[in-house]
């Protein structure tokens, strides 16, 4: 399989954010939206909910920043505390593989958390990080440097 054609739109909408509300976290922070996706756990599993992933090309290592900013909204139980919105470490997101489904024109699709079915022009994933099920097409290994996605075929 060429992986050199291959490609993965960004969703224009985040999780929790709209197009133009990214644009504008893009610009406070100077980082490239690069999608929802979850990150881990403190016991390494994954999160059921993705946060709305940039990437910085120029972190603040001194005070511990990753190349990986996560935004994304909590609400609070009670009404009167409303919603929040929450700046986190997102570099786990990254941190591990995860499977493609290679489409008819060559876009690859991701289950981006447990429950998130996609299916698209010829291909389906479902399982998100915890396990890939797919409908037979073919799958690659994705992986991120920088703020590329990387496609290598699956054994």
């Amino acid at each position: 399989m060429e992986t050199a054609n291959l490609f993965m739109n960004i969703p224009k909408d985040g999780y929790h954010f709209n197009a133009a509300s990214l644009k504008t976290i893009g610009e406070k922070y100077k980082a490239q939206y690069m999608g929802y996706w979850c990150t881990k756990r403190k016991d390494g599993s994954w999160n059921e909910q993705p946060i709305d992933v940039f990437y910085d090309a120029n972190p603040n290592r001194d005070l511990g920043h990753s190349h990986y900013i996560g935004v994304y909204i909590q609400t609070s139980g009670h009404e009167e505390h409303g919603r929040h919105v929450y700046v986190t470490d997102a570099k786990s997101a990254f941190s591990e593989p995860m499977t493609g489904s290679v489409c008819d024109d060559g876009e690859v699709i991701v289950s981006r958390y447990r429950h998130d079915y996609v299916e698209k022009k010829g291909a389906m994933i479902d399982g998100g990080r915890d396990y890939a099920k797919t409908n037979g097409c073919k799958t690659v290994s994705v992986t991120v440097d920088g703020s590329n996605f990387i496609f290598e075929e699956t054994a």
